[in-house]
Order: structure tokens, then sequence, then C-alpha cells
């Protein structure tokens, strides 16, 4: 165990600012800075509730060296390592589990995030824990206790994990007619959380109109993508090579055989673990796109390797094959989400340095958050007409040419992988582009 800590620390904290810092993460560093009365006015005005931006603010004025972004970063390493400590001592102390745990890809992504993910995973596994204690002993007055205030935590946190563990927790509980079990634990939950009720029924509001982004047109393709995304970043992380890929694909027949014999003889969590997922996946398809639905259930992560640490082959075979995926993750490869490589501080450099006089900036790239480098340009960006310079930032092979300009230089970003131009070809992309982004600096005539 502790061996497998320090390794895991190693992977966790070894150079934070390694990748830029994209939308979401901007958002935290802009948020976590503000006075504790005006952090819970912007996040009133977002869909977050307030709890870990409120630690975070905390968190950041320890003193040291480090910018915001990389303390940011290291608040989620400290809440990924806490998490090891507590499945170990809570869920599972398999030699196996802990190994595959410590070198996970998918947690190192996302514990390696200025973002919640990681208090939302140790929260989730500490109210699944007590939710399962009290679906054994609906009479355990510990067990009542502990799972509310976890559980109210969690919400304070991140609505879907808590909301998908609460209903599957009172889903077992209600079979069980275990009612006090069921309905003391709403209460007191309803009571911590009584001053945030009113937004979490506006976040609600805000989902269910939500009209959440798609890759392709078809429906069912697009579903497919979800539900092959999900096992794929569990399995294999999102920052995947070819050679890894492959390895994954032959290997997956023995991880499904695996699975379905674990099914004859379930441990006893499955079912509920099981449903907290479904409920999430559905949450979180009504949200975020494909590649944000499993930070949205990273809670589930340290139970799927539960299943698969029961073979030790198959714990060889998945960390011969991850050593490749965290390779291309501190080498900036084979990123399967193309938005946490954004260069946008290069990118606002490029601008600044080659933009004599009045400039505009055009953005042709639906569905990528580009606030931050809105944000850092406004001082230059104009609505004059005699405007000499036209940028524009385009993705996905769009690209929009302003009336009146000629071409002067373009800057390509972020290349995609062999496998990513495969992908393009299956689901049918009008453009083939070479590079996630391009910036284009037109001259006006």
């Amino acid at each position: 165990m502790a061996a497998c800590l320090i390794v895991q620390a190693a992977l966790l904290f070894w150079r934070l600012d390694l990748l830029p810092a994209w939308g979401d993460e901007y958002f935290t560093l802009d948020t976590s800075r503000q006075p504790l009365a005006k952090i819970a006015a912007i996040v009133r005005g977002d869909i977050h509730p307030p709890l870990y931006y409120i630690l975070v603010h905390y968190w950041m004025q320890l003193p040291g060296p480090a910018s915001l972004l990389v303390k940011a970063r290291a608040f989620s390493g400290v809440w990924a390592l806490a998490s090891t400590v507590l499945l170990h001592r809570l869920w599972c102390r398999d030699a196996r589990f802990v190994l595959l745990w410590s070198l996970s890809p998918c947690l190192i992504l996302y514990g390696r995030m200025g973002r919640s993910y990681t208090l939302q995973l140790f929260l989730g596994c500490l109210a699944l824990y007590w939710g399962m204690s009290l679906v054994r002993d609906p009479r355990r007055r510990v067990a009542l206790w502990m799972y509310s205030a976890s559980a109210a935590l969690l919400l304070y946190t991140h609505y879907l994990p808590a909301l998908a563990i609460i209903l599957a927790v009172a889903s077992f509980l209600f079979y069980r007619r275990a009612w006090i079990a069921l309905a003391a634990p709403l209460a007191i939950m309803t009571l911590a959380y009584a001053p945030w009720l009113i937004d979490m029924q506006a976040a609600f509001g805000r989902v269910l109109h939500a009209d959440p982004y798609a890759v392709t047109k078809p429906p069912i393709l697009e579903q497919a993508i979800r539900l092959l995304y999900l096992p794929v970043s569990f399995t294999l992380g999102e920052s995947v090579p070819t050679w890894v890929a492959i390895g994954g694909v032959l290997l997956a027949p023995a991880l499904a055989a695996l699975l379905w014999r674990t099914l004859k003889q379930p441990p006893d969590w499955l079912p509920l673990v099981s449903l907290a997922t479904l409920i999430g996946y559905v949450g979180a398809g009504r949200w975020v796109s494909f590649a944000f639905v499993p930070a949205r259930l990273l809670f589930a992560l340290p139970f799927y390797l539960m299943l698969l640490a029961r073979r030790t082959w198959i714990c060889a075979a998945l960390a011969c094959l991850w050593i490749g995926s965290l390779y291309s993750y501190f080498h900036l490869e084979n990123f399967l989400n193309k938005g946490y490589l954004l260069p946008f501080d290069d990118i606002a450099r490029i601008i600044e340095t080659e933009s004599p006089g009045p400039a505009q900036l055009i953005i042709d790239a639906p569905g990528m958050d580009v606030s931050p480098l809105t944000r850092r340009l406004a001082h230059l960006m104009t609505a004059r007409p005699d405007v000499k310079f036209i940028w524009v930032l385009g993705s996905r092979g769009r690209r929009f040419e302003p009336a009146g300009t000629r071409p002067i230089r373009r800057e390509d970003f972020i290349p995609y992988s062999r496998f990513d131009r495969y992908m393009m070809r299956l689901l049918d992309w009008d453009a083939q582009p070479t590079h996630a982004l391009e910036l284009t600096e037109y001259a006006t005539r």
C-alpha cells in the first residue's frame, strides 16, 4: 500500500502544469479566488453547488510559490490519494486492486485537473459505503447518520453523483420496506441542504431543457459512442496510442467473460453500485457530451476495477497497456478529447504579437469553450470599421473567410492521430481536418 501511494503521488503531482488550463478549470480559478459571498453568487448563477469552490478558495491561500492552477490541481491530487486510502480501508484490500487503482490512467487524468472530480469520488465512495451498510442493517444508527452526512456533503459538491447514489440507496431501502431508514436520511439531507434547494431545482430545469452536444446526427450512433467511450475511458484511459487500443480490443473478450462470470456470484455491493451508475449515466447524458460522462461517473471506477482485479493475468495485461497510456499522457499525445490540449496561451500570444493595429477575432468552433481566449484578448478586440487585421479560429476543418480580405498566415494546433482520422471517416464527417484547431490571419484589402 505504501509503495502504491508513492507511485500514485508521483503520477499525480509531477509537472502539474503540463497540460494547458481548459475552460472549466478557468472557471474554477476565477470563482475560487473571489470572496466567499461572491463565490456563492457565482455558482448560483451556474449549475454547481459551492463546497468545492469554498475549499479551493482556502487551499489557494496556503503559502507556496506554485501558481493558482498548480495549487488547484494539487488539491485534486490530495483527494485522489485520500480516496485510495479510503478504498483500501473500507472497500477492498486486495493488492491487485490497489495496484490497478494506483496506475489507472483514468484516475490520473481526472486527479490532475482543477475540478471537483476527485472530491466527488471520495465522498461518493464514502456515501456508498455507509448507504450499503444501511441497506444491510436498516436499524444501524451509525450507518444512518454517516450516510446522511456524507450524502449531504456530496450534494454540496455535485448534484449528479449525489442524486444517483441517494436514489439508488432509497430504492433498495424501499424494496426492503425499511421505512424509517428510508425517510430519516432524506429528512436529514433535506434540512442540511435547505439553503440550496431552490438552486438545485433551477439546475434541474436547465438539465431537463438542455440540448446536449452531439458529434453525429443518428441518435443510435451517438448513444453507441457514449456507451463505448465510458468503458474505454475506465479501462484504457483517454490518451490511447494505437498499440494500446489494439491490445484493449484483444483483451476485451477476456474482460467480458470475467464480468459475465462475476454476475453468477456477484459481490453484495454490485446491485447498488450498478443502479447508481445507471442513474448517473442517464443524468449525464442529459447535460454533457460523451467525452465528459466518465468524469461524472468517477465514483463507479474503483468498483469496476475491483471486478477486474479478480484475475492476476488480467491485472498484469492492463498494467502493461496503462504504461503506454500514461506515457502518451505525459507526452501530450493520443488524447481522445482534444479539449484538454487547447493552447489558449499560445494562440493569444500569437495574436497579440502579430496584430500591430486594431483586430477582430472570429470564432468558428462549435461546441468548444473558448471563453479563456476571448477574456484574455478583450483589450485587443474592437468593433471599429477601420479594423486592419481579422483572426479566424476554426475547428473540424471549418474555414470561414471574411469578405474583402486576403490571408496572411495560418497556424495549426493539436494534430489528429491516425485513429482520430479513422473515426472521422467512420462518423462520416463532412471535413477531414488534420488538426483540431487552425488559426488564420487575414488583412483587409
